[in-house]
């Protein structure tokens, strides 16, 4: 009859569906062990310390060949990097990959530098040079936090004292303009 050939049909489908369930499901697995694994972590710590020194070597009246193996150093760092937060989104899904203030932080690294980087290219007479975008891929390097205890609470520490700090820098901004003013009256005329 043709109902009975339908509802063999769509088990046939749904018996294909989850072979390829089951396969994505494996390769997402697989995926997940690859990206927390310490061999991972290492490749990516030591691709943000070449980026690092990438950022760190621009200086005035650089060679020419020095500007174009940087400015593509940039599109690569930039492209491998994308391609981590891609694989740890998948692998880890995006709840997981989420939860992490590492990963939120990466993920907003690597948006603002193709904001940087596309803003450049549109733009490229009105860039930002040495741009807060740019210098805040430097702050990668904290991702070796993650293994190294002692720097880990150093930096947790400074964290946790930062509203104290705000306050007191606040206060010696205040006697900076009080004291620049009073300079401007005592001894601005003369």
């Amino acid at each position: 009859s043709p109902l009975a050939r339908a509802s063999i049909k769509s088990t046939k489908l749904l018996e294909g569906s989850s072979y390829f369930h089951r396969k994505e499901r494996m390769l997402r697995i697989s995926i997940r062990h690859m990206v927390k694994s310490h061999a991972f972590y290492w490749i990516v710590l030591s691709l943000v310390a070449l980026n690092t020194v990438c950022v760190a070597i621009v200086h005035y009246d650089q060679p020419l060949w020095l500007t174009n193996f940087l400015y593509y150093a940039e599109f690569t760092f930039l492209g491998l990097f994308l391609f981590e937060m891609f694989l740890k989104m998948y692998g880890c899904g995006l709840r997981l990959y989420f939860h992490s203030s590492f990963n939120c932080f990466d993920c907003g690294v690597i948006i603002g530098s193709i904001f940087d980087v596309v803003w450049t290219m549109i733009r490229p007479e009105t860039s930002f040079g040495i741009s807060v975008l740019r210098a805040l891929r430097l702050l990668r390097i904290f991702k070796v936090t993650k293994y190294w205890a002692s720097l880990r609470n150093l930096v947790v520490s400074l964290m946790s004292s930062m509203k104290s700090i705000i306050s007191l820098l606040f206060l010696l901004f205040l006697f900076i303009v009080v004291f620049a003013l009073l300079g401007m009256q005592l001894f601005g005329g003369q």
